[in-house]
């Protein structure tokens, strides 16, 4: 039902957080609306509900639940080693550990790697998993882009990074291996006689580096807003990932924002985020449509990750499996979403 309180002020806003801003006055209360017919349209994932027999077999590989074929949101299940490494020779790609650990093996080094744990995996890069504890569940930002970490430890959020360490012993490994060459939705098999993935030692740029999202400090706002801090960019600005975890200040405003898909992802809590309670549930908000989101003031605390990119998403396959239409004041599954969207 339509809200009647008022006057709402509502926020318009260009260039994301860095651009033009617009303030409305407006009687009606912009963040609900009684059904959609059409395809662009808010949504909320849970991303437990995908079907785990997808991941069956050791070469599975991840299964994109929104793209546009410049940047695609993956997710990953993996209970054993690979029998290759891959290589994404289009794409930067980020992982998001939502449960699990591994060992990451990379020609730039080696990470461990656990739970909420963010990697950021350079374009052409050969990668593999091994010495999996558990089921690794990972979450994954793919994108043309350049990315890169926007920030360091010290004063700032951060208080740690993590860069990869040297490959332990790499003359020690024989027999024929497998790179799995990534380009966009296809994949070719490379065949060598050594193994491509361990390197002597590496000089110049880190380029193999982790972050975990308990690593960065809560920013207590006060009253008014703040910019959460942002975590991951690209030189152009089209894809940002901020973490958007609880905090002190005022609920945000009523929002249309012009450039960008807002995307969420609920990490952990005990607090919930709006109508979310269960870890690993993303909710999507398409640029132009007008939201407010739930109070960010959780005492109890939660952990959660705000994507924001230039990218139109669409749902796959996959992710219409999941999907269902969302709520954009509280993110909760919205009440006309038995009907046909």
């Amino acid at each position: 039902m339509t809200r009647t309180d008022g006057p709402n002020p509502v926020l318009y806003t260009r260039n994301g957080f860095a651009g033009r801003t617009a303030t409305l006055l407006r009687s009606q209360y912009s963040a609900d609306y009684t059904r959609v017919k059409g395809s662009y349209a808010p949504r909320i994932y849970n991303l437990n509900d995908l079907d785990e027999a997808a991941f069956n077999d050791r070469r599975a590989m991840p299964v994109s639940i929104m793209n546009d074929g410049t940047v695609s949101l993956e997710i990953a299940y993996r209970r054993e080693a690979a029998p290759f490494a891959t290589r994404n020779v289009l794409a930067d790609e980020v992982h998001v550990v939502l449960a699990g650990s591994a060992t990451l093996e990379t020609e730039f080094g080696v990470l461990s790697v656990a739970k909420d744990d963010i990697v950021l995996i350079p374009r052409a890069i050969s990668y593999r998993f091994v010495d999996i504890v558990g089921e690794l569940r990972e979450f994954l930002i793919v994108t043309e882009n350049e990315l890169n970490f926007a920030m360091s430890p010290g004063l700032g959020p951060l208080t740690r990074m993590d860069a990869a360490a040297p490959f332990p012993d790499p003359s020690t490994r024989t027999g024929e291996y497998e790179t799995l060459i990534r380009h966009g939705d296809q994949l070719t098999s490379v065949f060598t006689d050594y193994d491509p993935i361990p390197t002597i030692s590496v000089d110049g740029n880190r380029l193999l580096a982790k972050v975990n999202i308990h690593d960065i400090r809560s920013i207590n706002m006060g009253s008014g807003l703040l910019v959460p801090p942002l975590i991951i960019d690209d030189a152009t600005a089209r894809t940002q990932i901020f973490d958007l975890s609880a905090r002190t200040g005022d609920r945000p405003p009523i929002h249309y924002n012009a450039d960008y898909d807002e995307v969420f992802v609920y990490l952990e809590g005990p607090g919930q985020f709006g109508g979310i309670t269960q870890n690993s549930v993303m909710t999507h908000t398409p640029k132009g449509f007008p939201h407010r989101g739930p109070v960010e003031n959780v005492p109890e605390g939660f952990r959660g990750l705000l994507i924001e990119t230039r990218a139109t998403l669409t749902p796959t396959a996959a992710g219409h499996e999941i999907g269902r239409l969302a709520d954009v004041d509280e993110f909760a599954v919205h009440p006309s979403a038995a009907q046909s969207v």
